[in-house]
């Protein structure tokens, strides 16, 4: 009976994943390709899990706009989304996480079911226990996914901050204007940074003002240098400072604030450098200088 359970249900899943995988490699449609276009904002990446999402989201949206939480909560995750690079649909990350909750709670039941294959008896509180605890991690590596997506982004934001405000410092200094330099940066640099640049020029041709244009990028960016070197060009904006040189400064603060991390970063890892010299150079070099007076050892008894 549980050898049963179990190949039915590897049967099931080894179905929905050969479903989802044909949904996932599908040509994109008309009304995607028409929606990706028009929204600023990156697209999800495809893969089985956007698959499953694009799928089951008609049905399950109902339940999510059900479930929905305060006005709060959903600004707080739609700033979480926007920081880690994510598009700001709240919907479509209360049904992930269903998703994830669901395949812990499939994992917890996989493992009970072997457990009662093994063991030959069946204890109800445990198999719930099991299937909760498992959707209890698949949430939390969820939310943590999350956060480490943007802690990713925002290295690679405090990495390209140098070169783009040494782009724009030379852009300011030739004669174009704030706005201008902006838009010439981000349609000629690549990267994260400048993806939220071109954002910010298009939030000022949309009407936004340029300080809370600005303001809006220092909130997005999960970057504690991004944010400081925005406020340094709102205080030189509303305060008639020279750009050119401030954006000098900010991106020499930039450098040296790079630098004070790379050296944050080898002193706490001293140790684990050390590794392959104490187990791996250490060893060879102490086998190098013993072996010859070993060998010319005349080892005898008398």
């Amino acid at each position: 009976m549980s050898l049963g359970a179990l190949l039915g249900l590897l049967l099931a899943l080894g179905v929905i994943l050969v479903w989802v995988g044909v949904v996932a490699h599908r040509r994109p449609r008309l009304v995607d390709r028409l929606a990706s276009s028009e929204r600023r904002s990156p697209a999800p990446e495809r893969g089985p899990l956007g698959a499953l999402v694009d799928i089951l989201g008609p049905s399950i949206a109902g339940i999510t706009r059900r479930f929905r939480s305060g006005d709060a909560v959903s600004d707080s995750v739609r700033r979480r989304l926007l920081r880690a690079g994510l598009p700001d649909d709240v919907a479509r990350y209360r049904l992930e996480q269903v998703l994830w909750g669901g395949a812990g709670v499939g994992i917890g039941a996989l493992v009970s079911i072997i457990a009662i294959a093994r063991s030959g008896s069946v204890n109800p509180i445990v198999v719930l226990l099991t299937c909760g605890l498992g959707a209890g991690f698949a949430l939390i590596l969820h939310d943590r996914r999350l956060g480490t997506l943007a802690k990713k982004r925002g290295e690679r934001m405090d990495q390209q901050l140098p070169s783009i405000a040494e782009l724009l410092a030379f852009a300011v200094a030739a004669g174009e204007p704030p706005v201008a330099a902006l838009e010439r940066v981000g349609s000629t640099a690549e990267g994260d940074l400048a993806m939220e640049m071109r954002e910010t020029v298009a939030d000022v041709r949309g009407g936004v003002g340029f300080v809370p244009a600005l303001q809006a990028l220092a909130a997005r960016a999960p970057s504690s240098s991004v944010a400081r070197f925005v406020d340094g060009i709102v205080v030189a904006t509303q305060r008639g400072t020279p750009m050119a040189e401030v954006l000098r400064a900010q991106a020499a603060d930039a450098r040296a604030a790079g630098h004070r991390r790379l050296m944050e970063t080898s002193s706490k890892r001293e140790v684990l450098m050390l590794t392959p010299v104490v187990f791996l150079v250490l060893p060879i070099v102490v086998v190098i200088a013993l072996f010859p007076g070993v060998h010319g050892l005349n080892l005898t008894v008398p």
